[in-house]
């Protein structure tokens, strides 16, 4: 389809500006390739039949020099050809053939190379090039004309219909890149919303709740000491305020840390940091945090913040593995930049002194920790530590940032 059958009334996805701006761009770039190809074509011709006419088909062999010298037609016979070229492609320019459809194009090609044709013939008679022609060799030499012209114009009609139809295709893809990016980047977005408000729910609203049902208890058992029950009964009150002490500092905590980490907001740093102070303090656990981390991340724009989470959820995973699997007691957790300027990655390492990978260690856990870190163009790797133990080391790069 022509840039002009494309052109139509604005959308609201296309600002009218930029289309326009890109429209007149793209056919400038068309005509020009037209008028190029075209061009080049048809002056190879003009000079080689010149040549071929005056050179080859003479009437008798002598030396070029002599040709020449005897020959002033050869400037006329050039001169001829190179006005028969320009006026071709002033013609295909003034009447925008390259924005024409298929079958008006062939058309206008027609109504351009016929009367060029004859036009080069007359000014080859006034020119004295043939004097009194007979009509064959006329029709021939205007019929050639024709059909040289035809083909140039053809041949370059193809060469633009081709890079318009890569241009399309190239645009679609880029676009349908753009849509799929933008969705990415949406659910995205989503996502840390509802983990938000569902960390925020369940760290305020559901341990508020759990406060009162523990201020409640704590009634009931007062009551029920000043009214004389039995112990088994008190004791079955205070299980039960312990178990709903358990569950508001531990469990709904860590529910809440999963879905969103505390400090994650504020930087890398900050999340680490915060992950490290929960570990128990008979554990030998240090961690170092580059300031570039969070400036590599934090060219992920809007999405900095799940890149963020993937790699708190990498090291919470590898010092989980590391007491849980590893009876580790010294735990050390870097965070550094590797990649260089052009392609910046975070890298982080969790490394620990415990009994080390089995032969065929079970990922379980880190599966699931891979694919995380999979689908936002991450990675894990799972090593021997040079501490004794197990070296887990996650890396994630900057999303494109939206």
């Amino acid at each position: 389809m022509s840039p002009r059958a494309r052109s139509g009334p604005p959308t609201a996805s296309t600002p009218t500006v930029a289309s326009s701006a890109l429209e007149v761009r793209d056919r400038d770039d068309d005509r020009r390739v037209l008028l190029f190809t075209a061009g080049v074509l048809l002056t190879a011709f003009a000079i080689g039949s010149t040549l071929q006419t005056v050179f080859i088909y003479r009437p008798e062999r002598i030396a070029t020099a002599e040709l020449i010298a005897e020959s002033p037609q050869l400037p006329d016979r050039l001169m001829t050809n190179l006005v028969t070229v320009a006026i071709a492609l002033l013609l295909a320019a003034f009447v925008r053939l390259e924005e024409r459809r298929p079958l008006a194009a062939a058309g206008a090609v027609l109504a351009i190379a016929l009367p060029v044709a004859l036009a080069r013939h007359g000014l080859q008679l006034l020119l004295g090039i043939y004097v009194a022609p007979e009509l064959d060799v006329s029709l021939v030499e205007v019929g050639s004309v024709t059909v040289v012209i035809v083909v140039a114009l053809g041949l370059a009609l193809a060469q633009v219909r081709t890079r318009v139809r890569l241009r399309e295709h190239e645009r679609a893809e880029a676009e349908h890149r753009l849509r799929a990016s933008t969705a990415l980047a949406e659910l995205a977005a989503e996502e840390m919303r509802v983990r938000r408000e569902v960390a925020d729910g369940l760290h305020g609203t559901l341990q508020g709740r759990l406060v009162l049902s523990q201020a409640a208890v704590d009634a009931i058992q007062r009551r029920g000491a000043e009214e004389g029950w039995s112990e088994a009964a008190l004791e079955q009150l205070a299980g039960l305020r312990r178990d709903l002490e358990r569950m508001r500092e531990h469990d709904v905590r860590e529910l809440s840390n999963l879905l969103y980490p505390v400090g994650v907001d504020v930087s890398l740093a900050h999340a680490v940091r915060a992950l490290v102070r929960r570990v128990p303090a008979e554990i030998d656990i240090t961690a170092e945090v580059a300031p570039e981390a969070d400036v590599v991340l934090d060219r992920s724009g809007d999405g900095a913040l799940a890149q963020r989470i993937a790699v708190v959820r990498g090291v919470e995973e590898g010092i989980t593995n590391a007491l849980r699997h590893g009876a580790a007691t010294t735990i050390r957790v870097t965070v550094g930049v590797t990649g260089g300027d052009a392609s910046p990655r975070v890298r982080a390492t969790v490394e620990d002194d415990g009994v080390g990978l089995p032969d065929s260690p079970r990922w379980n856990g880190l599966a699931r920790t891979s694919e995380r870190l999979g689908m936002r163009g991450g990675s894990v790797e799972l090593t021997p530590s040079e501490l004794g133990g197990a070296r887990l080391a996650v890396e994630v790069g900057a999303a494109v940032a939206r």
